[in-house]
């Protein structure tokens, strides 16, 4: 309980603090991806890091994309130099996604689901704690072999040249990943539900 508990108030206080005090703070976004990005590889490892990193590639160039495109356009409100307001407004969102993300890993990567289980958070709580627990594990461990079921297609099995597809062939394995990982949602959930049915009624 005390893990689940001060893991919680951890991530609270980061995203309290960059993500509302210091959001439009670029130099200390900064810092804070380095340093969670730092820890990160001490304590996650390479692998696990580079897997996360890959996932949110396509979603952070999707992001500058959207900003550079409006820059392009000359869209800013109230008059506004374009490209002075979308990097203040575009950076600091992007660099809070990852760190912010990174970061909650670093917070609940000392959680197990033995902890999640011993704690006193009632049963329904519970139950989506493991779940989202779970479903991050298996998103992130998805992700190869779906990269490798895409190349497997035949319009796929080309080595892609040039930027653009290859950021179509990555965007596309990360919708992929989000549509197994919503399926295995329903399925996992329905599975725990089930489980909790089973063992109220033994105890009952």
């Amino acid at each position: 309980m005390a893990k689940v508990i001060l893991a919680s108030l951890v991530f609270l206080l980061y995203c309290i603090v960059f993500g509302i005090l210091w959001l439009h703070n670029i130099p200390l976004q900064f810092i804070a991806l380095g340093v969670t990005l730092l820890l990160s590889l001490f304590i996650l490892g390479i692998r696990k890091v580079g897997q996360q990193l890959r996932i949110l590639l396509p979603f952070v160039l999707m992001l500058t994309v959207v900003y550079a495109i409006f820059i392009l356009l000359g869209i800013s409100p109230q008059g506004s130099a374009p490209l002075a307001y979308w990097v203040h407004y575009g950076l600091p969102r992007v660099l809070l996604l990852l760190s912010s993300i990174l970061a909650f890993r670093l917070c609940f990567a000392c959680v197990s689901v033995d902890d999640l289980i011993r704690s006193d958070l009632g049963i329904r709580r519970t139950k989506y704690l493991i779940l989202g627990k779970i479903l991050y594990s298996v998103a992130f461990h998805s992700y190869a072999q779906i990269k490798m079921w895409q190349e497997l297609s035949p319009g796929m099995r080309q080595k892609p040249k040039g930027f653009k597809l290859r950021f179509k062939r990555a965007l596309a394995a990360t919708l992929g990943l989000v549509l197994f990982t919503l399926a295995e949602a329903e399925s996992k959930g329905e599975k725990i539900d089930n489980l909790i049915e089973y063992c109220h009624k033994e105890q009952s």
